[in-house]
């Protein structure tokens, strides 16, 4: 099933914003955002659990993090690392 499924996405302006998005906001399963090069993308496996999201970077799945239990503070400073390339570093 998950093959299968197809995400909305929204693009974002700044890290603080997607920060604020994930952590203040409950989405709708398959909702994404898109901030530079990196898809956001809602993995949750049902409405009632807390919002994991897949980090995809040109295709590629890099990280999956549960945002839904991160503060708002952590979250931006989670948002900012990837964006660092901290989680693409070999």
């Amino acid at each position: 099933m998950m093959h299968k499924r197809k995400w909305s996405r929204s693009s974002v302006e700044s890290a603080e914003e997607l920060a604020e998005k994930l952590t203040e906001h409950t989405w709708t399963g398959c909702q994404g955002f898109e901030l530079g090069s990196y898809l956001f993308l809602n993995d949750s496996t049902g409405p009632d659990g807390v919002q994991e999201y897949a980090v995809v970077k040109e295709g590629v799945q890099i990280e999956s993090i549960t945002f839904g239990w991160m503060k708002q503070a952590e979250a931006l400073e989670t948002v900012r690392d990837i964006l660092a390339g901290k989680y693409t570093e070999q």
